[in-house]
């Protein structure tokens, strides 16, 4: 027993280069940035965030938008505003604990006002800001006077690695038991229903049939790199995570998912650090800083 202690406390002392991490805080802010930025260009902000009573869409029935009790007209406008400052000051480094507890507030009150623009990278992005709160990501790239480290606790960088492995070994477990035909070698292939589908896809299903074979072997590919997550714990995790991110980069070419691909790809500094680290080595050394620390 004391030996697999030991393993757990050695593995909560490692370090790590504060680059990958100090990615992640500047891409994840900047991802949820634009994202509402979006709803502002459309002019959807006063429309999802207030009561319907008010011309909005919002009926303020989840009893956790107390945000309401406070300001019924203002209070989604105020959650709103704040998100994006905080979100500013995070990815700036800024007051970053302080941003992090308050963003993520108001960020989850946007999410409780309107619950159906609540999907699943919001809460992914939020829970991995989280972790961030506990880590030294703005010991570098970040606009303050602190000393840099050249080396920061691994174990929130950990944190998230692990968050992602439930992500997708969920996903494809769940795919396989709701959808079996994920592995089926005839028939419509599932992966080209879902980027065929007109609500949320740029394809035509009618110019794409004589892609089956293509797509068949695309949703093999997606079961295995989904159901495979658990190497994100090993030393292959950056092999993994060029599969990863190629597959991200698929969706966000052929489908209109939001900021989906670009959230999930904001964590990826993580996944890729030997090979991110040592581009950055060769692009502009950075004094003080180990190279290929991960």
């Amino acid at each position: 027993m004391r030996g697999y202690w030991n393993r757990w406390v050695a593995r909560c002392e490692q370090q790590m280069d504060p680059r990958p991490l100090a990615l992640v805080r500047i891409l994840v802010p900047l991802a949820v940035i634009l994202d509402l930025l979006r709803l502002v260009q459309l002019g959807l902000v006063e429309v999802l965030f207030r009561p319907w009573e008010q011309g909005g869409l919002s009926t303020f029935t989840d009893p956790s938008a107390f945000i309401h009790v406070w300001s019924p007209m203002w209070g989604g406008i105020v959650a709103f505003g704040l998100t994006v400052i905080c979100m500013m000051l995070i990815g700036l480094g800024r007051w970053m604990r302080p941003a992090i507890l308050i963003g993520c507030l108001a960020y989850a009150q946007l999410g409780h006002l309107y619950p159906p623009g609540d999907r699943a990278i919001d809460r992914i992005l939020r829970c991995a800001l989280l972790f961030l709160l506990f880590s030294k990501a703005d010991e570098i790239w970040a606009w303050n006077s602190k000393p840099r480290a050249a080396r920061v606790p691994a174990w929130p960088a950990h944190g998230i690695q692990f968050l992602l492995v439930i992500v997708y070994m969920s996903a494809g477990i769940s795919k396989l038991a709701q959808q079996p035909n994920w592995m089926a070698i005839d028939g419509m292939p599932v992966l080209y229903r879902i980027m065929t589908d007109p609500l949320a896809s740029n394809l035509d299903p009618a110019d794409w049939t004589w892609a089956y074979p293509l797509f068949r072997f695309g949703g093999w590919s997606t079961i295995i790199l989904e159901v495979g997550a658990f190497l994100i714990l090993t030393r292959w995790c950056h092999w993994w995570a060029i599969g990863g991110a190629l597959m991200h980069l698929g969706i966000a070419a052929t489908m209109t998912l939001g900021m989906f691909s670009w959230g999930m790809l904001a964590l990826y500094p993580l996944l890729l650090s030997p090979l991110l680290l040592t581009w950055l080595d060769r692009k502009k050394p950075t004094k003080g800083l180990a190279p290929n620390a991960s």
